[in-house]
């Protein structure tokens, strides 16, 4: 098959090469090829300790709140075990390690996903993971896989990721989440949630519609938090953990679900599937923030 030129586009130490295929037509090529560089301009123009995407706030729902974007990075509170061991007989933390639970694999990589996104047609989920360059580590910390699903919740974000016009649930990105394609026209925020834990390498993460199955394989791996305990009342997730909302008490049925980029004692900001966008009308992918006090019910823990 033939190409055109390759396209590079170099952000500090973070390279992306872009092949436009030669078989579109002269007007699609062109069209790609300027999705293609904004969403690498998206991906890869600043720095992921500084990435900050545009709020979709959504008035309408529980919690809701004003406030201005805050970014992704989430600094470390400096102690003994994280001061890098410059005081005397300080040690520097060791990382924490993946579980074993989530049998981690390799995350899809930034070119692939620039990939799908020019593609008339994605190529399903599970397909795609097969696709993953076998020299692809996979994340060996607890902090690179959290990084891993931000970036690539990010990405869908910044696509955009959206529902077609005038048709609920659908749309051809989206029917590349689910193994049944768009014969079921599921609600799909906990499809959305659940794929970007196997794209970021949680292969044990099954792909499900309902946002209880999150929660019942939460429950089973031991990383169910539920915040109407005394335990995990005060529960605070961190970048990439899933949060579960307004689920009934057996926590067998719930409404929402999406994934958590920052959380304080107050508020939560999240980027989620299946909710508000700027185009009336028109669900998609768009970062909420809401108050943590109403409406969730628990998080699902990556460590």
């Amino acid at each position: 098959m033939r190409h055109l030129p390759l396209r590079s586009y170099d952000r500090g130490s973070i390279q992306c090469v872009i092949a436009v295929n030669k078989t579109f037509p002269r007007l699609g090529r062109h069209f790609v090829a300027a999705v293609a560089t904004a969403v690498a301009t998206a991906l890869l123009a600043v720095p992921a300790s500084a990435a900050g995407p545009r709020l979709a706030l959504e008035p309408s729902s529980p919690g809701f709140q004003q406030g201005s974007q805050t970014s992704f990075h989430i600094p470390a509170r400096a102690n003994k075990a994280t001061d890098g061991g410059t005081s005397p007989g300080d040690t520097p933390a060791t990382p924490p390690t993946v579980g074993v639970d989530l049998r981690v694999g390799a995350a899809v990589t930034n070119l692939m996903l620039l990939t799908q996104f020019a593609a008339k047609v994605p190529i399903q989920t599970e397909k795609l993971l097969t696709m993953i360059p076998p020299a692809t580590a996979a994340s060996a910390t607890v902090a690179t896989l959290r990084a891993n699903v931000i970036r690539i919740a990010t990405a869908y974000m910044a696509a955009p990721t959206i529902e077609d016009k005038g048709k609920n649930n659908y749309s051809k990105m989206l029917c590349s989440f689910s193994p049944q394609g768009c014969k079921e026209r599921w609600a799909w925020c906990a499809i959305f949630a659940s794929t970007m834990w196997r794209m970021a390498g949680v292969r044990a993460m099954p792909l499900t519609p309902p946002v209880s199955g999150i929660v019942a394989w939460g429950k089973t791996h031991a990383r169910w938090h539920d915040v109407g305990t005394a335990k995990d009342k005060n529960f605070l997730p961190l970048a990439g953990d899933i949060v579960a909302y307004g689920c009934n008490r057996k926590r067998d049925f719930c409404d929402h679900t999406g994934i958590v980029v920052h959380a304080d004692a107050k508020n939560i900001r999240t980027i989620e599937g299946n909710t508000s966008t700027l185009l009336p009308g028109r669900d998609g992918v768009a970062t909420k923030l809401r108050t943590r006090a109403t409406w969730i019910s628990g998080y699902i823990s990556l460590g």
